[in-house]
């Protein structure tokens, strides 16, 4: 579907793009720490919060792809259709669980509205944004693979199953 193609696009480019950030910023204090003695002082709070967008961003590429750790020593014994019946009612309960979280950081955000971060004197609520982000994104991909029924294969381990 080409929403979830363009959701998924666009975080892609938000796990490069703050992956890319983070990188700069800390080479960046490196830098001028050691060489110029003159650290930066909101590079530490930076990378923090870029790893955290990252990670959000990143979970729900994973979720799509399949990537996602899985325990299935009791459903590979199981037939074709009853994995198939699991596979719905996980994604079922996941979709429940996304939204569930979705909805509750919406309180978070309002509560840290007026929080500021310290050295980069953002609002907190920047920082928490990234929750709602990726459970709408997560909500998203498992609403349109429950409609579809499509869902795409785990990577191999190579391990012998």
């Amino acid at each position: 579907m080409l929403v979830v193609r363009l959701v998924l696009k666009a975080c892609e480019w938000g796990v490069v793009s703050a992956s890319a950030l983070m990188i700069a910023v800390t080479l960046a204090q490196v830098v001028f720490r050691y060489l110029f003695q003159a650290p930066i002082t909101w590079s530490e709070e930076f990378a923090r919060y870029a790893f955290v967008y990252i990670v959000y961003l990143a979970a729900p590429i994973a979720l799509h792809r399949g990537l996602h750790i899985g325990v299935d020593n009791l459903t590979v014994h199981l037939s074709p259709r009853v994995q198939q019946g699991l596979m719905v009612l996980n994604d079922l309960l996941a979709l429940g669980l996304v939204l569930l979280i979705g909805y509750a950081s919406l309180e978070v955000l309002e509560a840290n509205q007026l929080q500021f971060s310290p050295a980069l004197n953002i609002r907190m609520s920047h920082v928490y944004l990234a929750i709602p982000i990726c459970m709408l994104a997560m909500a998203l991909v498992l609403a349109v693979r429950l409609w579809t029924g499509k869902r795409a294969s785990p990577v191999s381990t190579g391990q012998p199953q």
